[in-house]
């Protein structure tokens, strides 16, 4: 056979709490068209192989139960023949217990899956198709992957940094055991692996373990490559006859890549491969069967396909025309399963999500709030690749919200970005510059927020009882104290209009502290706060507490520095 590697793909050989419900779930049911012979390939396959934008599109926002059952025929048939070629369908029965034995497997392994069985017949002439309901092989991965994939990406792209980071370090998240469970691994930059592995055996006499690995990049590289791996291996084998079985193997391989605009590219901006392999035993020989297709990025790339020129016969002659389009068509439906698994089910790609790129921004002078109308400022913005600081490049827009200018004004610039702001040009007004980095490294989000707001400064006087207190506030919107006679009031405001207060103290050898809320209301002129809640004295004869209201007078003074 020919052999023709696919872009940069090498051909491929050989929290808790957040995900519980999702995966719980599944573990539920868990627990309780190549040419034909002689041809060597073609110069331009990527029409054929490629999923087109359209079809990638109406997959992400429409039942993909159709074209998910595309993929079982292909499954079946490459079983069926290595169960025909290693001696299985014999050994069962023949070929009506054979397709039986392989039908209930299938289903079993999807009811692991999902609780709901489909029963469907199986027709008395086997050609791949007819069992739809189901799954062996590459689509039992593209289930798996259908099922958690863009869901588990999307949850992970809503986590803060903050959450990953604590969920990476906790190490795998497992769920049931090694013969029928879920493990996934996450690392701080969003990208997941898993590992799914359920055995069955069924009454008809066939027994089967599905291992599937997946694995998807959350952030690219620094070629903006994003990577989704399904690898399956799927083992059948005859009960009680040792020795009887074989397994499909399949590894398949996405690589997307971005433009320095965060996004997908469109022209050259792909490249995928597949390797299926069969093998088995028979009369003490062992037979096995290799096929693989694929693209790169550049056009004219091919890829390697059927072929007897090596391995044994598995396909009939009149069926290697067929089963190449079956394969083809698995190929493609695996390419749409990867993008959704890439992209999420929702809120965007998760390299935009500002996970992937930090956007550092440096503002000279450093103090923006409470400053003098039309200060100047020389701003940077740097976008950095969280994995491995390294500069993103792209491009950088500032999108200025309120008073006064900037420069540039709007549009791109290449990063790292230099803009000159001058504030607003009153006093009392606020503005707000919002960065957002674009690169092949994925998107970074940054906001600087600037203020002529002078904080008015008060002198606060009065209580409770007898309880009299003063003090100096000089922001309303940052805590402040009230003491006298031993006790201190700590005000904790929630807004410059209040929020919470506390006190403590010893008053004439007494005991006294309590809690309670307040609001503020003042201006140029003055004003007040209220506080309304309970206090306790703790005296000789025990302790009292009693709800209550403090009143407190404001008038202006000179504003702190």
């Amino acid at each position: 056979m020919k052999t023709n590697r696919p872009g940069s793909i090498p051909p491929p050989r050989g929290v808790r709490h957040f995900a519980s419900s999702l995966l719980l779930g599944m573990l539920a049911a868990a627990c309780s068209p190549s040419q034909p012979q002689g041809t060597t390939g073609r110069a331009d396959n990527r029409a054929s192989l490629m999923p087109s934008h359209a079809q990638i599109e109406t997959f992400r926002v429409e039942d993909a139960e159709p074209a998910l059952r595309s993929v079982a025929p292909f499954d079946y048939l490459v079983h069926y023949r290595l169960m025909e070629a290693t001696g299985m369908v014999d050994a069962l029965g023949g070929a009506a217990r054979a397709l039986a034995a392989l039908k209930a497997l299938g289903e079993q392994y999807e009811r692991r899956m999902r609780s709901a069985e489909i029963p469907r017949l199986v027709p008395a002439a086997f050609d791949g198709t007819g069992l739809d309901s189901g799954f062996v092989g590459q689509g039992m991965g593209s289930f798996a992957g259908f099922l958690t994939g863009g869901m588990l990406t999307g949850v992970v792209q809503e986590m803060s940094d903050e959450k990953l980071a604590e969920i990476a370090k906790e190490g795998p998240l497992k769920i049931g055991d090694e013969s029928n469970g879920i493990q996934l691994t996450f690392d701080e930059n969003g990208s997941t692996d898993q590992e799914i592995t359920f055995d069955s055996k069924v009454a008809e006499g066939l027994s089967g373990r599905m291992k599937i690995r997946i694995h998807v990049d959350a952030c690219p590289d620094a070629e903006g490559k994003l990577t989704v791996k399904l690898d399956v291996d799927s083992q059948m084998s005859v009960d009680g006859k040792p020795g009887v079985g074989g397994h499909v193997r399949s590894e398949f391989t996405l690589e997307r890549f971005l433009d320095d605009d965060a996004q997908l590219m469109k022209d050259n901006g792909a490249a995928a491969a597949m390797t299926l392999s069969a093998s088995g035993s028979t009369s003490g020989k062992q037979q096995s069967f290799d096929l693989r297709m694929g693209y790169g990025r550049e056009r004219n790339s091919g890829y390697e396909d059927f072929s007897k020129e090596r391995g044994f016969d598995i396909f009939h002659m009149d069926e290697v025309r067929h089963a190449a389009g079956l394969a083809e068509q698995s190929f493609v439906f695996q390419q749409l399963v990867a993008e959704l698994m890439l992209r999420g089910s929702s809120h965007g790609s998760p390299w935009e999500s500002g996970r992937c790129v930090e956007l550092k921004i440096t503002s000279s002078p450093g103090k923006r709030k409470g400053i003098r109308p039309n200060t100047a400022f020389d701003l940077e913005a740097m976008p950095r690749a969280k994995s491995d600081g390294a500069p993103a490049g792209g491009s950088v827009t500032a999108t200025l919200s309120g008073g006064a200018s900037l420069q540039p004004a709007g549009g791109k610039v290449a990063a790292d970005a230099k803009y000159a702001y001058a504030g607003p040009d009153k006093a009392d007004e606020d503005a707000s510059i919002a960065f957002e980095a674009r690169s092949k490294r994925g998107v970074g989000r940054a906001t600087l927020e600037f203020d002529t707001r002078r904080k008015r400064a008060y002198t606060a006087s009065g209580g409770l009882d007898a309880f009299f207190g003063t003090g100096t506030i000089c922001d309303l919107g940052a805590t402040f104290t009230i003491s006298g006679g031993g006790n201190t009031v700590t005000f904790i405001p929630s807004s410059e209009e209040g929020g919470k207060y506390t006190y403590q103290g010893n008053m004439g050898g007494i005991g006294v502290y309590g809690h309670g809320t307040y609001t503020a209301s003042a201006d140029d002129q003055g004003g007040r706060i209220v506080g309304t809640g309970n206090g306790c004295v703790k005296t000789p004869m025990g302790t009292h507490c009693a709800n209550g209201t403090e009143h407190y007078t404001l008038v202006p003074t000179t504003p702190c520095e």
